[in-house]
């Protein structure tokens, strides 16, 4: 019998831990991982939301006609859910908009790129993690959420602060300046125009060849970019850190610990 329970205890779900759950990868012109949907429900009717860690806001409307208040209604991801207004009815199987921040600070996120699939638990999964790397989240006062910002470590110059952005899945790293761009891009740049927010911002690509450092990690490999855009959370940013360089790695974002893990 002792060993029945045993047996039985080790078989049982651990206690809030996370289920994986698919996402979808969105491809843009050549890029085939350009965007993360993940599947969500609003007012139970199943839809989708980008992944956006660029954003502090919990849910970001795809699109926001004049005039028009919205309604209230819940959006939930993961189990997880939250109340937010929507401007206009959501189909089956539409993007309904884009989740923020503040739709996962009180939990942890999981993003595993190599089988697309995530997980998200309220709990600190990183806190007591020595291998975790801490970041800092750039909150204002009247901000709904914040921003996930990481040092970043370019040669032979001192760390600098860049904004963690899943919204940018297609890049490695786009620096905000012109001049860094020119300086670490290669001979194969060229033009790319990229939706953002609904609108169309002129970028410019190059193969990233030249290693970065994002914490504890570096990166090698994917796309250099340069956007045509400004980028303002009210601290100085190097640039912008997406998801190319991370490939087939696992993301683990611990919000309440300010502690993030990369994983193979």
């Amino acid at each position: 019998m002792k060993k029945l329970l045993i047996a039985l205890l080790l078989a049982a779900p651990t206690a809030g831990a996370a289920e994986w759950i698919d996402f979808r990868w969105v491809s843009f012109g050549a890029f085939k991982h350009a965007a993360i949907f993940l599947p969500a429900k609003v007012d139970g009717v199943d839809s989708f939301v980008q992944l956006d860690t660029g954003a502090n806001g919990r849910f970001i409307p795809s699109s926001r006609p004049a005039d028009t208040p919205g309604r209230e209604v819940n959006i939930e991801v993961a189990s997880h859910t939250v109340r937010a207004l929507l401007p206009q009815p959501v189909h089956a199987g539409e993007r309904a908009g884009s989740v923020g921040n503040a739709f996962f600070e009180h939990g942890t996120l999981t993003i595993d790129l190599k089988h697309a699939r995530f997980s998200y638990a309220e709990q600190a999964a990183l806190r007591d993690d020595s291998a975790a790397a801490p970041f800092k989240y750039v909150h204002h006062e009247g901000w709904d959420g914040g921003h996930i910002v990481v040092p970043v470590t370019l040669p032979d110059q001192p760390p600098q602060d860049a904004l963690f952005d899943t919204g940018a899945a297609l890049f490695t790293f786009t620096p905000l300046q012109q001049p860094l761009y020119e300086a670490l891009r290669g001979a194969d740049s060229q033009p790319l125009r990229a939706p953002s927010l609904g609108h169309e911002i002129l970028c410019e690509t190059s193969r990233l060849t030249t290693p970065i450092r994002v914490s504890q990690y570096t990166l090698d490999t994917g796309v250099l970019g340069h956007c045509k855009a400004g980028v303002d959370i009210g601290i100085p940013l190097a640039g912008i850190i997406g998801l190319a360089g991370f490939a087939d790695q696992t993301i683990t974002i611990d919000y309440p610990s300010r502690r993030w893990k990369i994983t193979r």
